[in-house]
């Protein structure tokens, strides 16, 4: 198992600042979301070639791409363009960045009381089509959209099929989704599917996001079950919180407040890890190679 930071919750306007601090940090790899200009891919070759040659001259690797791929309405009228051109566009460069992951959603949730089956047919066509590309697609469970919680999003991987797309799991986006118990009771019945893994917590009582050490998710009973369970993916901190809650100061004034909680939650992570021997698991791929 290693571990990996999202580059724009170290700095959202900054790449170049966001790979010096993870260097400085200590970090192997970082996620890709947001650039500069926009969030990948849908920015021009320059800047993802910059990009790129950013983290490789920092000796950096790239856990995964999070393009946002079908967050939006399942009516948008760019869908099939998406699929037809900016999909393989962002495998072609997830590719280049040394990444097969990408992350992906399940449509914007109506007042439906379940998904339509479109949303499985959509599913399974992005898979597919990132599988011709070489990529890999999991899929992110997102309170605004269908597959709120992990167990909505597992059951929309078991119907496109568990050989076609996994989960990108992340137990604070479903306790903001109101699952009580993401860990354990939710891990329990979705920990076969899970490929990558997203680090945040939430806090039901003030309906905001929360440090890892704090919030709803046991994120110390979640490491140790996926080290238990041979997860040897990537856990990736997803920090979503600019203030610290508390009086957490940082010697380098030089922090934002979000880069401050990221780091927070990164120390936490890999302490977290090294009590239950976590940090010893090398990266081979993930869970299903």
């Amino acid at each position: 198992m290693e571990i990996s930071v999202f580059a724009d919750e170290i700095d959202r306007y900054d790449p170049a600042r966001a790979i010096s601090l993870a260097t400085d940090w200590g970090v192997s790899h970082v996620e890709v979301r947001q650039l500069s200009n926009g969030r990948f891919p849908a920015v021009d070759d320059i800047e993802l070639a910059a990009f790129h040659a950013r983290v490789t001259d920092a000796g950096l690797g790239v856990s995964g791409v999070s393009p946002g791929f079908f967050k939006g309405p399942m009516d948008d009228p760019r869908l099939d363009d998406h699929l037809r051109e900016s999909l393989p566009r962002a495998c072609e460069w997830a590719l280049r960045l040394g990444t097969d992951r990408m992350s992906c959603f399940a449509f914007e949730r109506t007042e439906a009381p379940r998904p339509p089956s479109a949303v499985v047919d959509r599913l399974g066509q992005m898979a597919d089509i990132a599988a011709r590309e070489g990529c890999r697609l999991a899929l992110e469970n997102e309170p605004v959209c269908w597959g709120a919680t992990g167990a909505e999003a597992a059951l929309l991987i078991r119907q496109v099929g568990e050989d076609r797309i996994s989960l990108c799991w992340d137990p604070g986006n479903s306790a903001r989704a109101g699952t009580a118990s993401p860990y354990p009771e939710e891990y329990e019945d979705l920990k076969e599917l899970v490929t990558h893994v997203h680090v945040k917590n939430f806090d039901p009582g003030t309906g905001a996001w929360s440090l890892a050490e704090a919030g709803l998710v046991d994120w110390p009973g979640q490491l140790n079950a996926l080290c238990a369970d041979g997860y040897s993916g990537f856990v990736v901190v997803e920090t979503h919180l600019d203030i610290s809650p508390d009086a957490f100061k940082v010697a380098d004034r030089g922090f934002t407040g979000l880069a401050a909680n990221s780091f927070r939650n990164l120390t936490y992570v890999r302490s977290c890890l090294g009590r239950f021997g976590g940090d010893s698991i090398k990266h081979d791929g993930g869970r299903n190679g």
